[in-house]
């Protein structure tokens, strides 16, 4: 009868979904695309063409000063609010830097609650939410639940490399170095934590350059430390000694040469700055 009643009505049977069609549509329940394409889109290669955006610099040119302090502006520490913000609730922010963050821990809601310090109720809808979009694993232990990062999810190194630019430490660190932004000329996270690599007691290396001295970063990075759980380890250079030993100091050419999270500042005021003559 079935059969009959959709030859009638010229029904066919709906196609159904592939596990990525699925995993896609959870997706965009957690950050919706058609938001992540408006914002991204803008700086993709030649959308400048289409939409009328300045076009980019080129590698040897030197942009004029009011257009390089416009850049530096959009890429200091004011810009890791707003990206955050307009990808992921807060609420969701705070769970998915927690966990993704320390794919090597697992933790039940009443501990995600009290880290992230977000109300029983919320973290419990927000766990089922994450673990059913494939973003979380949840498994039981005993009596409790326990949730941990889905290290082997399809997009999981990409959404874990945008939460550690902007909500994961990012916008910690850039916070509590705010500070000191006019007597820091650079600030940038770099090693194991910037690499992605990073293991459960990994410290958070930073480095800066400008005029501040290396107590009073200490003094302004060490609330971080609580936030984010693991130790900070500054390196703090003044301007003429960066530059002198930017070309040829082994440490500094790896660290240069490897990826980083800026902070403060960006990678033309890097290159300015590694030849800076006094």
């Amino acid at each position: 009868m079935a059969d009959m009643t959709q030859m009638t009505f010229g029904l066919e049977p709906l196609p159904k979904k592939t596990r990525k069609e699925a995993f896609l549509d959870e997706m965009n329940l957690v950050v919706p695309w058609v938001e992540l394409v408006a914002l991204i889109q803008p700086h993709a290669r030649g959308a400048h063409q289409a939409l009328g955006g300045r076009p980019p610099f080129h590698r040897c040119a030197s942009p004029p000063v009011g257009v390089s302090m416009q850049i530096k502006r959009q890429l200091t520490p004011s810009m890791h609010q707003p990206v955050a913000s307009l990808l992921f609730p807060e609420y969701r922010r705070r769970v998915l830097g927690l966990l993704l963050l320390r794919p090597e821990e697992a933790l039940h809601g009443r501990e995600v609650a009290r880290r992230t310090g977000l109300p029983a109720g919320t973290i419990t809808r927000e766990l089922t939410k994450l673990a059913e979009a494939g973003l979380l694993r949840r498994e039981k232990r005993g009596n409790q639940q326990v949730y941990s990062a889905n290290t082997s999810g399809p997009i999981f190194a990409e959404l874990a490399s945008i939460l550690r630019k902007t909500s994961g430490l990012g916008d910690v660190l850039a916070a509590a170095l705010a500070p000191l932004a006019g007597r820091v000329k650079l600030a940038f996270v770099f090693g194991s934590v910037a690499r992605g690599e990073e293991a459960a007691g990994s410290d958070i290396d930073v480095l800066l350059v400008g005029d501040a001295g290396f107590r009073d970063v200490v003094e302004a990075l060490y609330p971080a430390q609580a936030t984010l759980g693991r130790e900070i380890n500054p390196k703090v250079f003044a301007l003429d000694e960066f530059a002198a030993k930017a070309r040829s100091e082994p440490f500094l050419r790896d660290v240069l040469s490897r990826p980083k999270i800026f902070l403060i500042g960006n990678a033309r005021d890097l290159e300015e700055l590694a030849g800076h003559q006094p």
